[in-house]
């Protein structure tokens, strides 16, 4: 019995010691986990350090793209510009190369018609004084001297061609509005060899009368013939004193039977 505590407690002792054992190796086991523990600690702090840094140049270079990516665009938006720019500069040399190409052939053909206007005048206005000589003599010595100015201006030098062509126009204008109104003008014409006191009246360039002041004599001018003809008092003394009166506007416009000095026919 004895013997058999004394064996127990050996036991026991024997298991004691193995656990003190155990717990030495496990601490010493412990310690050293905990200094690789460190070690590996360190090694992820700086591997933390380390991925800062990468991130905060990561995060650098990111803006520096951004404006690098914001300075392009602004350069692209202004280059467009400039190229929309460009392209309406090219638009508006082309039409003004156009428009001196068409200047150039305008000059030209102003220095041709330069040089044949001056003929041209002549040939108007010798056509005028020709058509004014064989047309009705209503206002003789007016016309003359209007077609005498036109020329003194032609052979002026100091007279530029635009004023010279002007004058010779207006005067074609003022012939050819004779032809579409009517008027009457006292004047003095040759009657019989001697001179009469008589108010002309013009019907467009339709008829030419006149009536002497005493109104004892009554005419109309005869193209044909180039002269002045009696017309029968009885018959057309009122109708050309009222076509005076109405040319005058102190009568109201009407019909009135007036003589026509149409030429015969030729047979």
């Amino acid at each position: 019995m004895k013997n058999r505590r004394i064996t127990d407690m050996g036991n026991i002792a024997l298991a004691l010691l193995m656990s003190c054992t155990l717990s030495v190796a496990q601490a010493a086991e412990i310690l050293i986990d905990s200094s690789i523990l460190d070690r590996a600690m360190d090694v992820i702090a700086d591997k933390y350090s380390e991925s800062a840094e990468v991130q905060q140049e990561i995060n650098r270079l990111a803006n520096s793209a951004s404006s690098s990516f914001e300075s392009f665009k602004r350069s692209n938006d202004a280059l467009e510009a400039l190229l929309v720019l460009n392209a309406g500069y090219r638009k508006t040399i082309s039409i003004q190369e156009e428009n001196i190409t068409a200047l150039d052939v305008s000059i030209a053909n102003v220095e041709v018609v330069t040089r044949e206007i001056p003929l041209l005048m002549e040939k108007m206005l010798s056509s005028l004084e020709q058509f004014v000589e064989l047309d009705y003599p209503f206002r003789v010595s007016e016309r003359a001297a209007r077609i005498s100015f036109a020329r003194a201006a032609i052979d002026n030098p100091d007279v530029s061609i635009a004023e010279k062509f002007r004058q010779v126009l207006v005067m074609y204008q003022t012939e050819a509005s004779y032809g579409r109104t009517i008027e009457t003008y006292p004047d003095t014409i040759v009657l019989g060899g001697a001179d009469r006191d008589v108010n002309i009246v013009r019907i467009g360039r339709i008829t030419l009368m006149y009536q002497t002041v005493d109104r004892q004599s009554t005419g109309a001018w005869d193209n044909t013939s180039r002269a002045w003809v009696e017309l029968p008092a009885g018959e057309y003394r009122t109708a050309v004193q009222t076509a005076i009166r109405v040319a005058s506007q102190l009568d109201s416009p009407r019909i009135i039977d007036l003589p026509i000095m149409a030429p015969e026919a030729a047979r």
